[in-house]
């Protein structure tokens, strides 16, 4: 067939046009909230428009924010005679919530070493045990203003780093949340105001 010099230009706007600056969110401001699981004054969210009442938040936290993160469940794979899986299987997994708080307020403290401030505002620690359950609240106010706010219904402390004291920093109270599931809903964590469509 002969080459007429005629040549069809395809359209590639498509790859560009699902960009949209107005879609990504840097958070500018946040607070971190938490209440002892079955505290009557906790009034639990239901999206943005939450307020948190007369609850202080933690304060200052550290420049690294927030970090909400998903531990994968246990894998199940069962294989064959030849290799081929067989079965295939992985459990639900749970979310953990980490925050580095930089302010020594009574709930930080009381979340960090797992017990109760005694009558004068000490703490004194027979164990290292984390059993207390929070309501652990964070919002965020992104670069346009917009909030966005995560909701751990019933976590409990599953790891903390090292107080460390140093005259060339401040004391520092790094403290993961694993969540639960609540009893009211079974979930474990509420998302409201990401989504920017």
């Amino acid at each position: 067939m002969a080459d007429t010099g005629t040549s069809t230009t395809v359209s590639t706007s498509y790859i560009t046009a699902g960009n949209d600056a107005g879609n990504v969110r840097v958070v500018k401001q946040g607070a971190v909230f938490l209440y002892h699981t079955g505290d009557e004054s906790f009034k639990a969210p239901t999206g943005t428009d939450w307020t948190p009442g007369s609850a202080k938040p933690i304060g200052y936290f550290s420049e690294d924010g927030f970090t909400l993160h998903p531990e994968p469940g246990n894998e199940t794979e069962i294989k064959g005679h030849n290799g081929d899986t067989v079965y295939y299987d992985r459990s639900g997994g749970y979310w953990t919530a980490q925050v580095v708080g930089l302010e020594c307020r009574k709930t930080v403290l009381e979340a960090y070493f797992g017990a109760a401030a005694n009558a004068s505002g000490g703490f004194d620690l027979s164990d290292a045990a984390t059993t207390t359950a929070w309501e652990v609240v964070v919002v965020g106010m992104d670069q346009n203003d917009k909030p966005l706010l995560i909701h751990l219904e019933n976590a409990v402390v599953s790891d903390r780093g090292d107080m460390q004291g140093l005259y060339t920093d401040t004391l520092k109270f790094d403290l993961t949340f694993r969540a639960r599931n609540g009893s009211g809903t079974h979930k474990m964590v509420h998302v409201y105001g990401l989504s920017t469509e």
